[in-house]
């Protein structure tokens, strides 16, 4: 965030504005960058909240269907699963549970 307030006033010097006038729109920029750093920060709160929360199949339900999966496939390595073929939507669903996991699990962890 400190790079963001930097490159602001940075902007902010170059405009052709009297010095007061600056002043007051670098604060104001600087006042809307901490409230919506705010925001961010409590809806990362809630989600890390809401994931630590609950009981264990609560926490856990994205890593037992990823290794459902895995173990689909894996058996589908051995023996001639039709769920398994070109045609099949076990690829879309895959695509979408790989998608949703990946994107769920590290959005938030920056």
């Amino acid at each position: 965030m400190k790079g963001v307030v930097e490159t602001v006033a940075g902007v902010v010097e170059r405009l052709s504005l009297s010095s007061a006038e600056k002043k007051r729109l670098q604060q104001e920029l600087e006042m809307k960058l901490l409230e919506y750093e705010h925001e961010r920060m409590a809806a990362q709160s809630v989600v890390v909240r809401e994931e630590s929360g609950g009981n264990w199949l609560q926490r856990s339900w994205r890593p037992l269907v990823m290794l459902a999966f895995a173990a689909v496939i894996l058996a589908g390595m051995f023996i001639d699963l039709p769920l398994l073929s070109d045609g099949s939507r076990f690829w879309d669903l895959l695509e979408i549970g790989l998608g949703g996991y990946i994107v769920g699990r590290f959005r938030w962890r920056k």
